[in-house]
């Protein structure tokens, strides 16, 4: 039985403006992310946290701390890096790396998946709050044939109390029969403009 992912589709990011204890978090104006390619999850868990009795587990806390997520799209405009890595616009089109630190934000995407039928769904997942930077950029002559090198950025997720419960909440996603519908929720989510939506 097949329940596979074959696909990515439509990053979106937004600003994080302000949050309140028990509510979920406001988001700025969003803009679409130029293509994905690849976006890896990985959430923290206290590995250590086991209490043993009797010389056996009796019980443990593996619930996720945060998480990390390893994005790569097919690149990066200047207006995308000052949005989401905090690059600073100045006059005359120059953007500055600075100490300043990437903003937190909210980022989402949407996984195409296939079922046993080879019927395609699609999962739309939105992170409620992390920022977002590039550890590294390589740069490198054409030798011959064109080699692709894409960015990938790291980013850091927090979690936030969205409902006044115990539990802190960092992720959300819902499935979807048409790319549109998941596209519109996630456009929704972070507030992308109908006109810049792709």
């Amino acid at each position: 039985m097949s329940y596979a992912n074959v696909g990515m589709r439509h990053p979106v990011w937004a600003p994080l403006t302000s949050h309140t204890e028990g509510s979920e978090p406001v988001y700025g104006t969003g803009i679409v992310v130029e293509e994905g390619i690849s976006a890896t999850l990985t959430f923290n868990t206290d590995a250590n946290a086991v209490l043993y009795g009797d010389d056996r587990i009796v019980d443990m806390d593996d619930g996720i701390t945060g998480y990390t997520i390893s994005f790569n799209p097919t690149g990066l405009r200047d207006a995308t890096r000052a949005a989401m890595l905090g690059e600073e616009a100045n006059t005359g089109d120059v953007y500055e790396i600075t100490d300043a630190g990437s903003p937190w934000g909210g980022f989402g995407y949407f996984r195409v998946m296939r079922d046993e039928d080879r019927k395609k769904y699609y999962e739309a997942y939105w992170c409620r709050k992390l920022k977002f930077r590039e550890p590294s950029q390589e740069t490198r002559t054409k030798e011959g044939t064109i080699t692709w090198r894409t960015p990938t950025l790291e980013g850091t997720g927090a979690g936030l109390d969205v409902d006044g419960g115990d539990k802190l909440k960092y992720i959300k996603h819902k499935t979807f029969e048409t790319p549109a519908a998941a596209k519109a929720w996630l456009d929704g989510l972070a507030n992308v403009p109908a006109a810049v939506t792709t």
